[in-house]
């Protein structure tokens, strides 16, 4: 494999190209898995998408941001989850059943999901960017707890949607390590029962 990596050189100006991030990241995961992230140049992500270095620079600024594409589509995903839960839905059922919906319908989890969990964990560089991909993500539930316990401190709303984040993210560690026998989105569901916001001073529920 080459190493031309280093984050690839400087993204050029002009046109933007249309570019399947999702597909381009599925097999990135898979070359990874196969190689080791280190091993895999833009030279070797490129012949294996069949979309040129030039075009892949100037979307990922760095090789480690292909690993987060997916992370715009859940945090929409997780968005409206919240938006449509009924009013009278306990904060931390209605957590839950978000953060699932914006699992469940991830095509990257679909179709690379054991190649993605296995990198992004084994990863140093990847794993240390998990929490500013996941700003956005984080930031939305934070909000939507603040707006459900109107008491709590919007620092605090932010530390356990942080823990939501983690303890799903470590459930699908932990479902890719038992070989991935199972449901990806049960095993994440079974870990999140397991988490409880106190309801506090919801008018909503009373």
């Amino acid at each position: 494999m080459s190493t031309t990596d280093a984050g690839g050189p400087a993204p050029r100006r002009g046109r933007p190209t249309v570019l399947d991030r999702g597909a381009v990241a599925t097999a990135t995961f898979r070359l990874w898995t196969a190689h080791g992230y280190d091993a895999v140049g833009w030279g070797d992500i490129a012949d294996a998408t069949g979309v040129s270095v030039r075009t892949l620079v100037r979307h990922f600024s760095r090789k480690s941001e292909i690993a987060w594409v997916g992370v715009p589509a859940a945090t929409k995903r997780l968005r409206e989850a919240l938006r449509a839960t009924p009013d009278d839905l306990p904060v931390s059922d209605a957590v839950r059943r978000s953060v699932l919906a914006s699992v469940s319908h991830d095509p990257m989890l679909a179709s690379a999901g054991v190649d993605w969990v296995r990198v992004v964990y084994a990863q140093e560089e990847i794993a240390g960017s998990a929490g500013a991909a996941y700003r956005p993500w984080i930031e939305e539930l934070a909000g939507y707890i603040a707006g459900r316990v109107p008491e709590i401190t919007r620092a605090t709303a932010t530390a356990i949607a942080s823990g939501y984040q983690a303890a799903t993210f470590a459930a699908l560690v932990a479902w890719s390590e038992g070989g991935a026998r199972g449901d990806a989105v049960a095993a994440t569901d079974e870990a999140l029962r397991w988490l409880e916001i106190p309801p506090g001073a919801d008018p909503r529920t009373g």
